[in-house]
């Protein structure tokens, strides 16, 4: 009889966030945005026949056509393959990033705050070494030391993007692991490691899906910047960013304006739809900051 309740009270508040969301037609517009363009994105071989990192000179500077949507630029490479091609990964790196970063600050706060002592210490410690730096210039830095590459640059923005989740865990699990259920299971002889990832560490999803969502935008942005200074994803390599970088002299940003404000409209459309869907969900998880 108390499982059912339970069960019930479960779905209730489960109804009552999504209704909440659905209700806040920012975020709504939001999430639209982002999926239709995550799937544009997906399916970019059914959209386009050409191949983004094809040179073709005679085709250099083509003008906007029905075979060329946004024509093509100074290599003769079609724009539109190009963007969506590059969104794939600019898309890749923001999620696979944010995903590791916050799981690896989700794990770490949860031992903090679950063990205190001197575990905690050392930990805190730890982030607030990270956080002495500001987070793009130590980024810049490992980027310049480290070299290109997309899987350098995941490693780079998991390395530098644990710190904040890990706080805000460690907060949410301080003031759980005092509660009657963790005695319990403590008294029943159930191991640290089950009390911390299968009972403390579900209870702090509200934190760790609101970061994952606010982390993506800030990634993507992260990468088109690097990128744009040479210091992201190689040249070779098709993205939003490079897309940037490569229309960034002065007569192209004149004389062939569509070459930037293509992939800029699409890069500014893809960060701000992420960020209202982030704050629908924060509204709809009421987390506050630590």
């Amino acid at each position: 009889m108390k499982t059912m309740k339970f069960q019930k009270s479960k779905d209730s508040i489960a109804r009552r966030n999504l209704q909440k969301l659905l209700s806040n037609k920012l975020a709504i517009f939001g999430f639209a945005v982002m999926m239709i363009i995550m799937i544009l994105c997906a399916i970019a071989p059914l959209l386009t026949p050409y191949d983004p990192t094809y040179i073709d000179m005679s085709l250099r500077y083509a003008p906007v056509s029905a075979e060329h949507p946004l024509g093509c630029d100074q290599s003769g490479r079609d724009v539109f393959a190009r963007i969506l091609y590059g969104g794939r990964v600019s898309i890749v790196i923001g999620l696979v990033s944010a995903l590791c970063a916050n799981v690896l600050g989700a794990i770490i706060g949860c031992v903090s705050g679950f063990f205190g002592g001197k575990v905690d210490q050392a930990l805190m410690y730890a982030s607030e070494i990270f956080s002495c730096f500001p987070s793009t210039m130590l980024v810049l830095i490992v980027m310049a030391l480290a070299g290109e590459g997309v899987l350098i640059m995941i490693l780079v923005f998991i390395f530098t993007g644990w710190v904040s989740t890990m706080r805000m865990v460690r907060s949410r699990i301080l003031s759980l692991k005092n509660e009657p259920f963790v005695e319990n299971c403590k008294a029943n002889g159930i191991s640290s490691a089950s009390i911390m990832f299968r009972h403390l560490l579900p209870n702090t999803m509200g934190v760790f899906i609101i970061n994952i969502t606010s982390t993506v935008a800030g990634y993507v942005l992260s990468e088109a910047g690097l990128s744009f200074l040479g210091l992201g994803v190689p040249k070779g390599i098709p993205t939003w960013g490079n897309m940037l970088n490569a229309a960034r002299n002065l007569s192209t940003m004149q004389n062939y304006p569509i070459l930037w404000i293509a992939p800029g409209i699409v890069l500014s459309l893809f960060v701000l739809a992420v960020n209202f869907f982030g704050d629908g969900l924060r509204d709809v998880f009421d987390v506050k900051d630590e």
